[in-house]
């Protein structure tokens, strides 16, 4: 049996701007497959024109099988993805995020044939070898949803699988190769853990994973990151839940990355702020890393307490400055929009994130994922505005209002607080500087002279702050609107 593995193409321009990451899961279940099937992997996000290349590997692979995954800000090019794919004859099996949490919406399109919830190394695996051998017995695999006699069918939920169990991931067999980025290092993805015990309200990771965590074998880890830089990484994406959920166990990481010889790599991750102590961060930098994606999610302890983070303000600022004083870039994702937020209150996180010296602020605006908590409060008040355009839920775009602020209002402060971050200071001063200077030199000379262009074209009156807004927004651009 021919299988292929694609992700969706979909990606926000601004995380491009940054970096290109390759898709872990697909490479992971074809490592886990490739034994009882010839299969081939492409990460559709690092072609120009996916559609034709998709056309083009169909045409020349013909594959009985073609399994798209897919979360849910990317669900609609998913959906032209399985269309193609039937057009050349295959079966369409989805899996990830969203056709986990929504299996129903994803099996109401008639293009796709099976989902598979939750982890997918097994499950696809037995459907492969079920649908060659024996159709038959598609009832019994867990983990599966399907139509039957017109009615859709969800098998049981798959048991967590025993990490120690799983096979390496296969990245021999990616059509797509060197395309893939962290400032200016080639990069891959190895995890080291799933899960999160965590119960923050706007997560989706426990109908995943339930209130797991679950670590891989160090020897493992080791031979991961040798592979990919094999494969030709410089980089390492650590693409864990929460990465620090033990801090022991980053430790550990640590020294075996040192003490294997790996510390010559650049390695970036996310983590949570509880737990990034200096003597823990210092050891961090010992080992490699360059840069940590810290989920801060707000200042606020109001709404620390709305969205059920177990941390405090303060946590943040000691994880920020002692990440920071190692020299680590500090990437900061805050959560904007919980149901009493005012304008203030987004601009107090917009304040102390410039006061902690945040290298890199993400201002998500609270999203209603499908099957979480928060979805489900908000809606009981009234405050999601799109229910169910699922291409805007990519965390950037506002679908909800407070009883503050509309939905309008909470994009444009949102927007108008990255046009205020990332100033000719901002590029004098950022961690990035130390280790990536030709990206900023580039990057500055790439986007400075269109912010010039926007501030005489403001000067002159041809153009108004919110005529920016409007064309930002309607490319979904919004962590470049300077002007």
């Amino acid at each position: 049996m021919r299988v292929l593995l694609l992700n969706s193409p979909t990606v926000l321009p601004d995380f491009d701007f940054i970096a290109r990451i390759p898709n872990l899961g697909i490479i992971s279940i074809a490592g886990n497959i490739d034994d009882v099937c010839d299969v081939n992997v492409a990460d559709l996000h690092a072609v120009k024109d996916w559609r034709g290349f998709t056309r083009k590997i169909l045409s020349s692979l013909c594959p009985d099988i073609v399994g798209i995954s897919s979360m849910s800000f990317q669900i609609e090019d998913a959906f032209e993805i399985a269309r193609i794919s039937k057009e050349y004859g295959a079966k369409v099996v989805m899996g990830g995020y969203h056709p986990t949490l929504l299996p129903e919406h994803v099996l109401a399109n008639p293009d796709v044939d099976f989902v598979v919830r939750g982890e997918g190394e097994g499950t696809f695996r037995e459907l492969i070898i079920s649908l060659e051998e024996s159709p038959e017995k598609l009832n019994s695999i867990p983990g599966i949803s399907y139509r039957k006699n017109g009615e859709i069918v969800h098998n049981p939920r798959r048991p967590l699988l025993d990490l120690e169990k799983l096979e390496m991931p296969n990245r021999d067999v990616r059509l797509v190769k060197g395309k893939f980025y962290v400032y200016t290092k080639k990069v891959d993805v190895v995890e080291t853990t799933r899960g999160c015990t965590n119960a923050c309200k706007f997560c989706s990771i426990l109908r995943m994973y339930g209130k797991s965590f679950r670590k891989f074998p160090l020897e493992r880890v080791v031979k991961d990151i040798i592979d990919c830089e094999e494969h030709g990484a410089e980089g390492i994406v650590f693409s864990d839940d929460n990465i620090n959920l033990e801090p022991n166990r980053l430790w550990e990481i640590c020294d075996a990355i040192i003490e294997n010889g790996l510390d010559h790599i650049h390695y970036y991750t996310q983590a949570s702020v509880k737990g990034i102590t200096p003597e823990l961060a210092e050891r961090m930098a010992e080992a490699g890393f360059k840069s940590v994606f810290l989920g801060i999610e707000n200042v606020l302890k109001r709404d620390l307490e709305y969205f059920s983070k177990n941390s405090e303000p303060d946590e943040a600022q000691t994880a920020v400055k002692a990440l920071k004083d190692n020299d680590i870039i500090v990437s900061g994702g805050l959560v904007l929009g919980a149901p009493e937020d005012t304008k203030e209150d987004l601009w107090t996180n917009f304040k102390l994130a410039k006061l902690m010296g945040v290298d890199v602020p993400i201002f998500y605006i609270s999203t209603p994922y499908p099957r979480t908590k928060l979805r489900e409060e908000l809606l009981n008040e009234g405050l999601v505005v799109n229910e169910d355009d699922y291409s805007k839920y990519d965390g950037l775009t506002a679908n909800v209002r407070t009883h503050h602020l509309s939905a309008e209002q909470l994009q444009y402060e949102t927007w108008k607080m990255y046009a205020k971050y990332y100033d000719f200071e901002w590029a004098r001063t950022t961690t990035i500087r130390k280790h990536y200077p030709l990206w900023i030199y580039k990057n500055i000379l790439k986007l400075y002279p269109r912010y010039m262009m926007r501030k005489i074209l403001h000067a002159l009156h041809i153009k108004s702050e919110n005529d920016f807004f409007i064309e930002d927004c309607s490319k979904r651009v919004y962590s470049k609107g300077v002007f």
